[in-house]
């Protein structure tokens, strides 16, 4: 039985917060203007390491200052916007257009319009996030300091998600009701299911950069961030990272050594992750100690949850219930006293959007695995985000990973990056085409 330690807590902003909020524009809005790979660098250290707090219905955190940072530090640069008008950018436009098509019409059978709005403005911040990510890389195509970051960002989110076992996990794993015999480690992220989801994201990343460059140091950055997957104890996700890498394997096509070596250890990743489930047991969920505290967290176990979807899509087949509804309109479907997603993605997605929303979903998730694979391109940065949208995309199948901004926002880095170094290759073969076309008159008239 799975009890996760949950209390949800609105704690208004205050004037340390504040102060913090400010540091973090202001930092980052100096590391862009000086140059503008240093400030999405700063954004990927703030991702994981969040500070929440609230205004009213709404949330200020860190990553939002330090977003609103770079787009400042941006609009007083010189920006290269010729990466938005190529292909692969553009595709990506389209599908969060789709999106946001989506969650518009959603809101023809809502009966809370506001969570369609707050709904409509998390997406807008993915959606910030990435065009800030492209227009930063197209305007300064060097990627060492996002290397640089994202493997310590990594190191330093193992090293709070194991230091729980000195302090104590939020979760884990009960047998009849008695003790602990499994903690599910989460550390700076909101729980272990997300803490897999950070990880199916910069796991094959960094795989995909060890594949590529040998280095032995990122080896043991694997190594530590692949153990601490394990001990989330997110089947879901331990699955998902699987498949990501094993992307990443068969796209870059390493000589046969390597290739053996890297399935080897994923091999012993498996294993170790069945040990550790077949001790855990096989929970269905979350599930709480009793009645009381799962109606205290307002938690329900994923087959509760996944048919109250089914319920609520079927009072609104083609727009769903609207976006941000389904926790909401929970009590109409047998579930008073429960407020949380759906555990799965695509289900959310069905019951808040219906058929629209549900196309829109997955339309997003096909044209950013189509731009990344049909691109070409197979440096390490590019061919590692298309292991984490894979590994994302199997994952949210027992989790909607997108509800929590941690997770998604490094999701949408990463792939902003990835989608600008597509671009910068569509630029830099188009200019010397047309150098090249240009010298032609030139050298025939010298003739």
């Amino acid at each position: 039985m799975t009890v996760t330690l949950r209390h949800e807590t609105h704690v208004p902003i205050d004037l340390l917060s504040a102060l913090v909020y400010v540091a973090c524009a202001l930092g980052v809005a100096l590391l862009t203007r000086r140059r503008a790979a240093f400030g999405v660098a700063a954004l990927l250290l703030l991702a994981p390491f969040d500070l929440a707090r609230y205004v009213g219905p709404t949330t200020i955190t860190t990553l939002k200052a330090g977003v609103l940072g770079l787009l400042v530090g941006l609009a007083s640069s010189r920006v290269d916007v010729a990466a938005f008008r190529t292909f692969p950018v553009r595709v990506m436009l389209g599908a969060f257009a789709a999106t946001f098509a989506a969650i518009a019409i959603s809101a023809v059978h809502a009966q809370n319009l506001g969570a369609v709005v707050r709904e409509g403005f998390k997406d807008g911040e993915y959606f910030v996030l990435f065009a800030a990510a492209v227009a930063a890389f197209a305007t300064d195509p060097d990627d060492r300091p996002f290397w640089r970051t994202l493997e310590a960002v990594v190191v330093l989110v193992c090293a709070s998600a194991l230091g729980e076992y000195a302090i104590g996990a939020h979760s884990g794993i009960f047998l009849r009701h008695q003790e602990i015999v499994w903690p599910r480690i989460a550390g700076a992220l909101e729980g272990p299911n997300q803490l897999a989801g950070y990880f199916d994201v910069m796991i094959p990343v960094v795989v995909a950069r060890a594949l590529v460059h040998r280095d032995r140091l990122l080896v043991a950055v694997i190594a530590l961030a692949a153990i601490t997957d394990v001990l989330t104890i997110s089947r879901a996700g331990i699955v998902g990272m699987l498949l990501g890498v094993g992307a990443v394997i068969v796209v870059l096509r390493p000589p046969q050594r390597v290739a053996w070596r890297y399935l080897a250890a994923v091999a012993v990743v498996a294993a170790i992750g069945i040990a550790a489930a077949l001790r855990a047991g096989v929970p269905a969920g979350y599930f709480s100690l009793d009645q009381q505290t799962q109606a205290a967290d307002h938690l329900g176990n994923r087959s509760q949850l996944a048919h109250a979807a089914i319920v609520l899509w079927r009072t609104s087949p083609i727009t769903g219930v609207g976006a941000g509804n389904y926790e909401l309109d929970l009590p109409q479907a047998g579930l008073p006293g429960v407020r949380t997603h759906a555990n799965n993605l695509y289900l959310q997605s069905l019951a808040e959007g219906g058929i629209i929303g549900l196309i829109a979903t997955i339309g997003m998730f096909a044209a950013t695995i189509g731009v990344l694979w049909r691109s070409g391109v197979r440096r390490p940065l590019v061919v590692g985000a298309l292991g984490a949208t894979v590994a994302l995309a199997a994952h949210q199948t027992l989790d909607d990973l997108f509800f929590f901004p941690k997770v998604a926002t490094a999701f949408w880095l990463v792939c902003g990056v990835a989608v600008a170094e597509i671009a910068a290759r569509r630029i830099f073969e188009r200019r010397r085409a047309s150098a090249y076309v240009g010298a032609m008159p030139a050298a025939t008239s010298a003739k």
